[in-house]
């Protein structure tokens, strides 16, 4: 069954990851796959509208199945998006459909500006196990500042409508969660906290009674140092790499771009430490291949020096519990 074998890699990827091992005796069991770079907003804490031209695509479905009859053996669990906004690329529902057929559960997360009833309607039927709504706040102003391009008023309606839609048809998948951002790090945003609490409340009890799953608060992250946040800040005085953890992203999951250029960590936003292509080598040998092991060694020894990315990334400073950043501890037990 496919959770035992999950309970497996679970057990081989915490074993390795404390023993520091530069060679895994298993494969991923979770995959960040960018269906699309595209996006439709231009959001204040995102990096997604600094990107060139060439950075901007969808993945082709043959591809796509390529790196699911690859993974659908060991792969629990794969995200359907990265730098990009899913629900942009015309074969989401397929691609959904197409992993489902695999016992793959999907997950996407979408600002909901394109969630339409149509659209809702295909994603209901697709299969898909979660959706989160990138909400942020239930301040409208604030809302509105950050995510910019988008009507609070309509994304708020079309959240509603999918709610309504899922309930209709009587499924539990997927799962719903609005996500809300701590959206308070100056210089990033001077927003109100108490007053987006406040809000916040006011709209709890409509949503659960529409049938949502559950709400997720964050903190903005700073892509891996490329967003100027008053941690990317704290982290230029770190003292020789002492305060840092040992991120974990490499030794249970990849994160693949549009193109098939495989990425150490999705916090790795604009593609600095590539470690393989789907296109030229497979998942497998990818995984264990010279670049990821050499950057397990240097993670696992705190020796990141070259490794920008790693050097400036708010991860590895935040609270961990066997190496899960506090805040997800929840979710990953769930």
């Amino acid at each position: 069954m496919k959770w035992l074998t999950l309970l497996k890699s679970l057990a081989k990827s915490y074993i390795s990851y404390t023993k520091k091992k530069e060679r895994c005796a298993y494969f991923p069991y979770k995959l960040w796959i960018e269906t699309t770079s595209r996006c439709n907003l231009a959001c204040s804490a995102c990096l997604n509208k600094y990107l060139s031209p060439r950075d901007r695509g969808d993945m082709d479905f043959n591809l796509f199945k390529k790196i699911i009859d690859q993974s659908k053996d060991y792969v629990y669990e794969i995200y359907l998006f990265h730098r990009g906004e899913p629900l942009l690329h015309p074969e989401i529902n397929k691609m959904i459909e197409y992993a489902r057929s695999s016992n793959i559960k999907t997950v996407i997360h979408t600002n909901a500006v394109l969630l339409d009833r149509a659209m809702s309607e295909k994603i209901v039927k697709s299969g898909l196990s979660k959706i989160y709504f990138s909400l942020d706040t239930f301040i409208k102003s604030d809302y509105e500042k950050n995510r910019k391009g988008a009507d609070f008023d309509v994304t708020l309606k079309n959240i509603r409508e999918f709610l309504k839609i899922k309930s209709k048809t009587g499924s539990k998948k997927p799962a719903a969660f609005i996500l809300l951002m701590d959206l308070n790090d100056k210089p990033l945003s001077v927003y109100d906290k108490k007053k987006q609490w406040a809000e916040f409340n006011v709209f709890r009890k409509e949503f659960k009674g529409l049938g949502l799953d559950g709400f997720v608060k964050r903190k903005a992250h700073n892509w891996g140092g490329n967003l100027n946040t008053e941690v990317s800040k704290k982290n230029k005085h770190m003292q020789a790499n002492r305060h840092i953890i040992t991120c974990t992203f490499p030794w249970y999951s990849l994160t693949i771009f549009f193109n098939g250029k495989v990425y150490l960590c999705p916090q790795d936003f604009i593609g600095r430490y590539e470690i393989g292509d789907i296109n030229k080598n497979t998942i497998q040998e990818i995984f264990n291949d010279e670049p990821i092991r050499t950057a397990r060694k240097k993670l696992g020894s705190k020796n990141i020096s070259g490794m920008e990315g790693c050097l400036k990334c708010d991860r590895l400073q935040r609270k961990t519990f066997a190496g899960v950043p506090a805040e997800y501890i929840r979710q990953f037990l769930k």
